[in-house]
């Protein structure tokens, strides 16, 4: 490939890297493609999650950084496909590259976080005292 990459930097059509490498145009093309997919998405670039975890993430809009995802875990606990094992899959990536320490502390961390962004959700009011900024009009 190095060979290659070194003959396109000097002006060679694929033709001719073909007749220098002896191999057809075509499947110089073909090497050139997946040489630059692989620079776009190293082969670890999924961090060894499954394809359904992949596409749960990129439906919702969570980039595939480990970071992003550990601190989406309350969002993941509600996402639609993403069940215990799937979250035990994402646990046992994290806790791999040491982002976390105990996978099953982290899923009730986004419990409590989304018990309190719930309750926290409807202020309450006393009922005996007027609103600030009601409609009520009288004594």
């Amino acid at each position: 490939m190095n060979t290659i990459n070194g003959l396109r930097l000097n002006g060679m059509t694929n033709k001719e890297i073909g007749k220098e490498c002896g191999v057809s145009p075509q499947y110089v093309g073909r090497l050139i493609k997946a040489y630059e997919e692989n620079r776009k998405y190293p082969p670890e670039w999924n961090y060894g999650l499954s394809t359904r975890i992949l596409n749960c993430l990129k439906r919702n809009f969570i980039p595939v950084d480990p970071h992003q995802i550990a601190d989406s875990i309350g969002l993941l606990l509600i996402m639609r496909g993403i069940g215990k094992s799937s979250l035990d899959e994402i646990g046992i990536m994290l806790k791999k590259l040491n982002i976390i320490n105990d996978i099953d502390e982290w899923i009730q961390e986004g419990k409590r976080k989304k018990y309190e962004q719930y309750t926290n959700r409807f202020p309450e009011f006393p009922y005996d005292s007027p609103q600030r900024n009601s409609l009520h009009i009288g004594p």
